[in-house]
């Protein structure tokens, strides 16, 4: 990936469009996109700013999808979008959001998070409670959405996700990474950007996979794949959960990938599905589980076994 700075606005989330429905941005902090995207307004990056796929693209108004050149948004929808000609019709792409915002940390170790709204959700747990031996970050930079969603936008934005804002690659001391929840249990409808159909699952994740190792060949950084939470609410969405979960653990298996297992700890604490509540709160991982849910599982799932791992010798 190239990382030149396309020139061009958004601060924050205000944006200007030429007569195309391209956003040219002034000062756009948050991300630099490859010479072959352009800067699009992302409405659920924390910043507003994100890079659409497509050379020259069109940005859609709804502030999350985009278009190739030539062709105009119709808007289906807060997410569907077709990108339209007099004579033809394709689906719009959703634009990638930044990654992590600081930069890694000298002194200490660092730890960056990539997957979805429970990621999101338990993250600020997790760096609380290792900030005495590592500075952990969330990517991408997404506070109030589904982070880096399904397979199919995870291996479209990858290159961002792990790039800071000028474009550098990050090279932390673990990458912890997950996709599957957005893959089917949430809806297995194909929505760019926000959920996509199990049966695409196994290649576009191991595609991940392989350009996640690709990247890292010969560098520090540890590998970790986290296992889907359950549904623990709904028996048929988390029966979609552990088929995933049996793929995603053969994938980890083959490319020699560690693995942790939120879901088996959860379901041993909380009980077997289904479940209308657990830690006192109807609903607690199903998926989400503020508060106490989040506080347990940091606690006893992802906070021990990173203080064994970037206590090895495995990590410089």
């Amino acid at each position: 990936m190239q990382t030149t700075l396309v020139i061009g606005t958004v601060a924050g989330i205000m944006a200007a469009s030429d007569d195309q429905g391209r956003t040219e941005f002034q000062s756009q902090t948050s991300i630099t996109c490859s010479e072959d995207a352009t800067p699009c307004a992302a409405a659920y990056a924390a910043s507003g700013e994100g890079c659409c796929p497509f050379a020259d693209g069109v940005c859609c108004s709804n502030r999350q999808t985009c278009c190739p050149t030539g062709t105009t948004c119709q808007l289906n929808g807060p997410y569907l979008t077709d990108c339209v000609t007099d004579s033809s019709s394709v689906p719009a792409k959703s634009v990638c959001k930044p990654g992590p915002q600081k930069p890694l940390s000298t002194s200490q170790k660092n730890v960056i998070v990539l997957g979805d709204s429970v990621s999101i959700g338990y993250t600020p747990v997790l760096a609380k409670a290792l900030g005495d031996i590592a500075l952990v970050q969330h990517s991408p930079y997404d506070v109030r959405d589904g982070g880096a969603e399904e397979t199919a936008y995870g291996l479209q934005c990858l290159d961002y996700f792990i790039r800071g804002p000028d474009g550098s690659l990050l090279v932390p001391d673990a990458l912890i990474f997950n996709f599957g929840l957005h893959d089917g249990p949430l809806g297995n409808a194909t929505i760019p950007g926000q959920q996509g159909n199990s049966s695409v699952y196994a290649d576009e994740l191991e595609q991940i996979v392989l350009k996640l190792k690709s990247t890292y060949t010969g560098l520090k950084t540890k590998l970790v794949f986290a296992l889907t939470s359950p549904m623990l609410c709904n028996p048929n969405a988390d029966g979609n959960v552990v088929t995933l979960n049996n793929i995603a653990a053969a994938i980890m298996q083959q490319h020699g990938v560690m693995i942790l297992d939120p879901h088996t700890a959860i379901i041993g604490e909380c009980g077997p599905v289904p479940q209308s509540s657990c830690f006192g709160k109807v609903g607690c991982f199903c998926p989400h589980c503020a508060g106490e849910g989040y506080t347990w599982l940091s606690q006893n799932v992802f906070e021990p076994a990173f203080r064994t791992l970037l206590a090895s010798d495995a990590i410089v």
